[in-house]
C-alpha cells in the first residue's frame, strides 16, 4: 500500500540544505576562531572599563565581540541544519562587524593625521620662534 499524495515519509534533507551547507563550510570551519575572537573582544572591553577612558569606549569591543560570537553560533546552526535564515543572520552580523571596524579604523586614521598636522605645526612654530634649537 502506498501513502496518499503529500503524506509520504519526510525527505531526509531539504533540497536547499546542501547549497547552504556548502556555502557555510568555510565559516563553519572557522567558527571556533570567530567565537574565540568574540570572547577576547568582550573580555578586553570589560577590562577596559577599569580605566577612565575605557569607560567611554568599552561598549565598542563588547558589541563587536557579541557580533562575532553570535555570528559563530548562527553559522554553526546554518551548517548543521542547512537553514538559510541562520546563514544569512551570520553573514549580516559579520557585515555589521566589518562595517563598524572599518568606520573605527577610518576615524583612527583621520585623528592620527590631524594629530600629526597639529603637533607638526606646533613644532614648526616653536622652531621658527627660536624656542626650539638644536645645539
Amino acid at each position: 500500500m502506498t501513502s496518499p499524495e503529500g503524506f509520504g515519509p519526510p525527505p531526509s534533507a531539504p533540497t536547499d540544505s546542501i547549497p547552504v551547507r556548502q556555502a557555510s563550510r568555510p565559516l563553519y570551519e572557522s567558527k571556533t576562531w570567530l567565537k574565540l575572537l568574540g570572547v577576547i573582544s568582550i573580555v578586553s572591553g570589560a577590562l577596559s572599563v577599569l580605566t577612565i577612558v575605557g569607560i567611554v569606549f568599552a561598549w565598542l569591543p563588547i558589541w563587536l565581540g557579541i557580533l562575532l560570537w553570535k555570528s559563530g553560533k548562527a553559522i554553526e546552526a546554518a551548517h548543521e541544519t542547512g537553514d538559510a535564515a541562520s546563514f544569512l543572520e551570520s553573514q549580516s552580523r559579520l557585515k555589521t562587524y566589518f562595517l563598524i571596524s572599518g568606520i573605527v579604523a577610518l576615524i583612527g586614521i583621520i585623528l592620527t593625521v590631524i594629530a600629526f598636522l597639529f603637533f607638526g605645526a606646533i613644532w614648526i612654530a616653536a622652531f621658527r620662534e627660536g624656542n626650539l634649537t638644536f645645539n
